[in-house]
């Protein structure tokens, strides 16, 4: 009954000074509001890498060209030294490296096809030129790869027409996405038999990639792929490899980290360490977690900021109101009220000003949410964790902020409190 005595009298006292407490509020508001947005921001995308990841394919091993800095989590000491496996947040070699198309080879792409456990494997390598219809152009990312590259991301899954094959090594035929069909042919969509241009060479489309089915960040990047048979994108890049990227798939059998060692091992008789990385799906999710973990709490901490100043806020409003009601202070401890009564009171109203501040803070979240929904087409997810967060942040600020005051209102003697005018 005294708690909820307490409330009652603090929100009276709230309400009464309600421009004032406002006032005071704002800096909570902006901190809270801030940081729980960028929470739920980065969380949104975390969710939208995963859904992209996991739609590509599964089982699915991938080897850059350069060195991501990662760690065995086996728990092997000298994992670093061999080139390693799992993402450890330790940070970039050369950045350089990581978007060469000089390091990888195609006797990679040979040797790796041997190792036990790997089911397929297709290289990636990057085509320079701009796929063109008579005066349109597309935006697309023109790659090279090979045939096992529909059993490897068979989240690329075909509208119409065919994956290139076998036979069709060395022939100009292309495999587009949905967003290229759009760029080069507008509404439509019997697109397959037509031409498109690749610098001088014409090339006979045979595939159409269905619409992405991944969130709204990425799934236009796939939409925008372009695909060619590997041997034809080598006679394009003047008969040099230019491999972005190696992906491959694993046997349902195998354990995707021994295989995935054996790959690490296997590139490690051909390149130092330094010049590549073997990394998973659930490497690839770690990593891309990691660096949005540290981007919002590097930014959540900037914002942080504002909790502090409406923490003083609180500090100062709570003094002024001691200050204030010194002769009720005097009034209540004549008629036997304790410092322990005066200094709850104190601090339960200080609270709850922190509080309605969290609050209101979380109801701007959700429209900012919906803002950043419509307009950007992200959808930041509001997590539980991020709620009790925020609730509990506010109740410390109170707690932190109002100590002070309240403790100086409990000390108040009584006869001075009520000669105070």
């Amino acid at each position: 009954m005294i708690i909820i005595e307490s409330i009652k009298l603090a929100l009276s006292s709230i309400w009464t000074n309600k421009g004032r407490s406002s006032l005071t509020m704002l800096g909570i508001i902006i901190g809270i509001t801030s940081v729980v947005t960028l929470m739920a921001i980065g969380e949104g995308v975390k969710r939208e890498v995963q859904k992209t990841v996991n739609d590509i394919g599964t089982n699915m091993i991938f080897v850059f060209g350069g060195n991501i800095q990662i760690k065995q989590e086996s728990g092997d000491p000298s994992a670093n030294q061999k080139g390693g496996l799992g993402v450890s947040g330790g940070g970039f070699g050369n950045p350089a490296s990581l978007i060469s198309g000089d390091i990888l080879k195609y006797q990679d792409v040979v040797e790796i096809r041997k190792i036990e456990g790997v089911e397929a494997t297709a290289p990636m390598a990057l085509v320079q030129g701009a796929l063109k219809k008579n005066d349109y152009i597309s935006a697309s990312t023109i790659m090279g790869s090979e045939s096992d590259i529909s059993q490897i991301a068979t989240g690329f899954k075909l509208k119409e027409g065919r994956f290139f094959e076998q036979d069709d090594n060395e022939k100009n035929v292309i495999v587009i996405g949905d967003s290229a069909r759009a760029q080069l042919f507008g509404n439509n969509s019997d697109v397959i038999g037509e031409k498109v241009t690749i610098g001088s060479n014409d090339f006979e489309i045979i595939g159409l990639l269905n619409k992405s089915t991944s969130g709204s960040i990425f799934g236009d990047t796939f939409d925008s792929i372009a695909i060619i048979p590997y041997s034809t994108a080598k006679k394009l890049n003047d008969g040099k490899d230019k491999i972005l990227r190696i992906m491959l798939k694993v046997k349902d059998s195998y354990n995707i980290k021994d295989v995935a060692k054996k790959i690490n091992d296997n590139m490690l008789t051909r390149h130092p360490k330094e010049d590549f990385t073997v990394m998973t799906q659930d490497d690839a999710l770690s990593m891309y977690d990691t660096i949005l973990n540290l981007l919002t709490t590097f930014i959540a901490a900037i914002a942080a900021i504002s909790l502090v100043v409406g923490g003083v806020g609180i500090m100062n409003i709570m003094l002024v109101s001691v200050t204030e009601r010194t002769r009720e202070i005097g009034l209540r401890k004549a008629v036997g009220a304790t410092e322990w009564a005066i200094l709850f009171q104190f601090l339960i109203e200080a609270v709850m000003l922190a509080l309605i501040a969290g609050l209101i803070s979380l109801g701007l979240v959700q429209i900012i949410a919906e803002i950043i929904k419509n307009k950007v087409h992200i959808t930041p997810v509001v997590t539980t964790y991020s709620l009790i967060l925020s609730v509990s942040v506010c109740v410390l600020v109170g707690i932190i902020f109002g100590l002070a005051p309240a403790i100086r209102a409990s000390r108040k003697n009584p006869i001075e409190a009520l000669r105070y005018e």
